[in-house]
């Protein structure tokens, strides 16, 4: 189960896109998908394992990397 603050990123980060969760080219845009890496590594962050949790935000920090680069050049 989500913590109050996880969930309320969450809220935060669904607000910030005023919703635009239904549209279906919302994630594949450079900004979104750098958007929902930073909320995957927040995320992550709750993960007792440090082995799991290392490995997702080692994942996760090579696509926010590759995602910030595009969203950069446009």
């Amino acid at each position: 189960m989500l913590s109050n603050a996880a969930r309320e990123f969450i809220l935060h980060v669904t607000h910030y896109f005023n919703g635009h969760w239904e549209d279906p080219e919302w994630g594949r845009r450079p900004v979104n998908q750098l958007l929902i890496g930073l909320t995957i590594r927040e995320l992550a962050d709750g993960l007792g394992d440090k082995e799991v949790r290392a490995q997702i935000q080692g994942a996760v920090d090579r696509a926010i990397a590759v995602n910030a680069k595009g969203v950069a050049t446009h």
